[in-house]
């Protein structure tokens, strides 16, 4: 298990990203300074792009200009294997009147949390709309419920309130029971009315459990709801569907009331042949969660908010949580309640998937993997996660601090196999859920192949690309928002990123117009606050590529162009964001830009605009720096010294290229980076003490630059 107060290292290498470490190069400049370049690609030592996006892989991996070594044929899919009918779902409880089945609400919710069930289907309340979330909406993980949010209180039906009435009070209020029967641990009493011939009260304990309500004849939904409106009023319902996706029920969570349909008849109207009462609980508001949880999240967050309080080991209810804190790039809250989710079910795939997932995004992809590896058994009973977990692996093996893309691309290659098996299953989620994991593997072979050494690679990046497109164009999932909405997105930020692998860029305008555009209308496509947020910052990252590929190319007008429009979407996705990681690469963009003038265009005083803005974040998270990170950190700050010193700011100057070298010595230090890097600081910290008169510090800095000349020279 991992342990809940896991520190957070900072290391440049992020999900979605192959694993490389920046190398500057050392360039002279006006005065007798020198600065780490500009960072650039080198045989050696690829470019590194910052970047954590779920749909990107960034500027990274792949060294330019090097002949690829080996040829990998694209592996086509096998036909799909046929897949036995999973069984119908079963009705549970028991009749006590003769005829029909009664289905208590606390009988349907365990199949519910089963991943054999369709989606659940949100439903909005035909009195009055919801209110917009984005206006109510709070990123921190408190519990705390709005004026807009319905009071959660068990229904009333009569007089009677399930978990509150006892049984004296029942027969006070109604007198005594036409008949009495033993169900299991609980007592039944049947009443009637003059309008209602079947109502069923369950006893435990003396007090009471649930009402059912068994109409005579089925009546439309509208008309029920209509009745109970004093009941019902404000609350959202969610509606239930069966494993092939017929809708077999409405459940209204905040008020334990649910209804049970009568099989559809022609005209398509929802009947009610059934409502149940009973005290309010967790299940109901996950399952309201669980379908809104890609369209509205901040909604999904506040219902499981209310979960976790009702049930506090309620795994499912955890797991969706850290979903949603992952999406808002909360990491130590989405660690959190994964851990929770383990803790409290640690057999369910999805659960240990999911941490992995966040161990990635801490850019801990080596226990990422690893965990994972060790997973692998608990996925072999549940085929479409253990697809999830196979593309996954394949991810990891690419993004590690030594990527291996030859296995990265079998791990993608069994995904996809074990994927298209599942591809015609008769589960509605089975089956979409493999559709995607077609989609997802296609993109990370394509990603594999570019940073790989693979012959043809353009050809080859290109169809791994085009069976994505495949996938996204498949009927049923361009019906299903929840995975249509965002793949156009996801493979203009695809086909953009991989031009930095290949051996001759194109003309990268046109792609980065297709990631603004699509990114806009994701934007665009919600009012939810965190979704915003996330596509905002999503985007800020395919620009980040971009940047570095105009960078590579010297073409840095469009760089800073481009730069600056990430800049912006940066910003604005970092709200709310509780991760030192994504601020470090906010730091990390604007050193960039800055770096850009300075390096690129001889304009300082242009470049310490930008560094004035990375400076703070710098210092704030030095001391989580990850040790391999240290050297480049510590080049950062000797690089922005130099412009603070042209920019005759000689004193802050002195300032940055000291911390800067402090950093530089920690790292060597911790055996992480070679002493060789300590020329340039003494180098520039002996000149810059020369220039302010300060003969004795000048002459001991260059003592200690020859000392390194000299260990290196040997």
């Amino acid at each position: 298990m991992i342990r809940s107060n896991i520190t957070i290292f900072i290391l440049l290498v992020s999900f979605g990203l192959a694993s490389a470490q920046e190398t500057d190069e050392v360039l002279t400049v006006p005065l007798p300074l020198k600065l780490p370049a500009l960072p650039s690609p080198s045989k050696q030592s690829p470019l590194l792009l910052p970047d954590d996006s779920p749909f990107g892989f960034g500027v990274s991996g792949q060294p330019k200009g090097e002949a690829p070594t080996e040829n990998r044929r694209y592996i086509e899919t096998p036909d799909p294997d046929d897949i036995p009918q999973s069984p119908p779902v079963q009705t549970a409880g028991g009749d006590i009147g003769g005829g029909g089945t009664t289905l208590l609400v606390s009988d349907m919710f365990p199949r519910m949390r089963s991943e054999s069930l369709a989606p659940a289907v949100p439903v909005a309340p035909r009195s009055k709309p919801v209110a917009d979330p984005s206006q109510h909406t709070s990123p921190d993980t408190s519990p705390g419920v709005d004026s807009f949010h319905p009071p959660v209180r068990t229904a009333s039906f009569q007089g009677v309130v399930p978990g509150v009435s006892l049984l004296a009070d029942v027969v006070e209020l109604w007198g005594q029971p036409r008949k009495t029967t033993d169900v299991n641990d609980q007592i039944a009493h049947l009443y009637s009315t003059e309008n209602l011939n079947h109502i069923e009260v369950f006893f435990k304990g003396g007090v009471v459990n649930s009402i059912i309500v068994r109409l005579d004849e089925p009546f439309p939904e509208e008309q029920v709801r209509d009745v109970l409106k004093a009941e019902l009023q404000k609350a959202r319902p969610v509606m239930i569907p069966n494993e092939s996706g017929e809708i077999i029920g409405e459940v209204f969570p905040e008020k334990g009331v649910i209804f049970l349909f009568a099989p559809q008849e022609e005209d398509d109207v929802l009947r009610v042949k059934q409502i149940g009462i009973e005290s309010v609980t967790s299940e109901p508001f996950v399952l309201r969660a669980e379908a809104t949880l890609n369209d509205q999240p901040s909604e999904a967050k506040r219902d499981l908010q209310d979960a976790v309080r009702l049930s506090p080991e309620d795994a499912k209810a955890h797991w969706l949580l850290a979903q949603i804190e992952l999406m808002g790039g909360n990491i130590d809250a989405a660690m959190i309640h994964a851990e929770r989710a383990i803790r409290f079910d640690e057999k369910r795939p999805a659960y240990h998937i999911l941490l992995a997932k966040i161990l990635a995004r801490m850019n801990r992809c080596e226990e990422a993997k690893q965990y994972l590896e060790e997973a692998l058994g608990i996925c072999d009973r549940v085929p479409h996660e253990k697809a999830q977990a196979l593309s996954l692996l394949g991810d990891l093996y690419r993004t590690s601090t030594n990527p291996d893309y030859e296995v990265a691309i079998s791990f993608h290659s069994d995904a996809i196999r074990l994927a298209t098996t599942l591809q015609e299953h008769s589960n509605q989620t089975i089956r979409q859920s493999a559709k995607d994991v077609l989609f997802e593997a296609h993109l990370g072979a394509a990603r594999d192949v570019t940073w790989g050494r693979w012959d043809k690679k353009e050809a080859s990046i290109a169809k791994w690309i085009d069976r994505a497109r495949e996938v996204a164009n498949d009927p049923e999932m361009l019906a299903a928002k929840r995975y249509s909405r965002e793949y156009p997105f996801k493979i203009a930020v695809c086909v953009l990123a991989s031009q930095a692998g290949l051996s001759e860029t194109k003309e990268i305008e046109p792609f980065i117009r297709e990631v603004i555009n699509s990114g806009e209308q994701l934007i665009r496509s919600t009012r939810d606050p965190i979704l915003q947020r996330k596509y905002q910052w999503e985007t800020s990252l395919s620009l980040f590529d971009a940047v570095q590929i105009y960078q590579l190319c010297k073409k840095y007008t469009p760089a800073l162009k481009y730069g600056e429009i990430a800049a912006d979407y940066m910003e604005s996705g970092i709200k709310g964001r509780r991760c030192d990681t994504d601020f470090y690469l906010l730091g990390r963009l604007y050193f960039r830009l800055g770096a850009i003038h300075a390096i690129g265009n001889k304009n300082h005083r242009a470049a310490i605009i930008w560094f004035d803005r990375a400076k703070p974040i710098f210092e704030s998270l030095q001391t989580k720096i990850n040790t391999e990170e240290l050297g480049r950190l510590g080049e950062t700050f000797v690089s922005m010294g130099v412009s603070y010193w042209m920019t005759e700011q000689r004193e802050e100057a002195v300032r940055l290229t000291e911390r800067g070298l402090n950093l530089v010595e920690r790292g060597i230090n911790a055996e992480a980076i070679d002493e060789a890097a300590l020329t340039i600081p003494y180098m520039n910290l002996s000149n810059m003490h020369k220039e302010l008169g300060h003969s004795e510090a000048a002459q001991r800095y260059a003592r200690l630059a020859a000392e390194i000349g000299g260990n290196i020279r040997r």
